[in-house]
């Protein structure tokens, strides 16, 4: 069960007295304080220490992983510092690899309430005494003008959740999921026969791209609505 805030009880139409809203004025600050919108990783690996380690275990050259680390400080940290360019001082930054991570959703119909969608990204190791799980999830590709519907999304399989600490630079602590995407056919609109947007596995599907971890959603979130912002990953019928 949910709890219910006092606007929501409201919109509900529901008879409250007096004193029970006096009561629920009074607390509406701590519920709201209650809400998560932030995304959370856990389940910390005891394997990974650096990003050289996060290139053993990811099966990824350290070129092409500190390759990708530099394009991610570019996108993603333009007004903040940077991650050191000198690749020996990056290979040997701290890195805690994760296998879980909690993302917030709205709830269906609810404006200011948020259910968690809880994916996995466990690399090679096995889940509950079963295979690997590397969740799909949505990460965003571009402006939200992009695709149409989906609003600038393509789905992605996960690679790895990380957070990487910059000791250069004040212990800043960065974010991060390396993802594997698939691309958008038919130019990214919506096909003319079945009015859906087409994927398919592209083909340097061995590589990825580390983006943060905040444009990172779960398949539960709500983004596509209507025909033509259904999604057909072609590559997995």
């Amino acid at each position: 069960m949910r709890l219910l805030n006092l606007e929501a009880l409201r919109r509900c139409g529901a008879d409250l007295s007096p004193d029970v809203l006096q009561h629920l004025e009074s607390t509406a600050s701590a519920v709201t304080a209650l809400v998560i919108r932030r995304r959370i990783l856990k389940g910390r690996r005891d394997d990974v220490f650096n990003v050289m380690d996060f290139s053993k275990v990811s099966g990824v050259s350290l070129e092409s992983i500190n390759s990708k680390l530099m394009l991610y400080s570019w996108d993603n940290l333009p007004t903040e510092p940077q991650l050191p360019e000198d690749h020996a001082i990056l290979e040997s930054l701290p890195v805690e690899l994760q296998t879980h991570l909690k993302i917030p959703v709205v709830a269906f119909q609810e404006s200011d309430l948020y259910d968690l969608h809880h994916v996995r990204c466990t690399g090679a190791l096995h889940f509950r005494n079963q295979g690997s799980q590397n969740d799909w999830v949505w990460a965003q590709d571009g402006s939200e003008e992009m695709y149409g519907a989906l609003r600038g999304r393509l789905p992605a399989k996960l690679v790895g959740l990380f957070k990487i600490r910059d000791y250069s630079c004040e212990n800043a602590v960065h974010r991060g999921a390396a993802v594997r995407m698939l691309s958008a056919v038919n130019s990214r609109f919506p096909s003319e026969i079945h009015c859906l947007v087409t994927g398919q596995m592209r083909e340097d599907a061995q590589k990825f791209k580390i983006v943060d971890v905040g444009t990172i959603h779960g398949l539960a979130d709500l983004i596509p609505r209507g025909n033509s912002a259904r999604w057909l990953i072609a590559s997995l019928l």
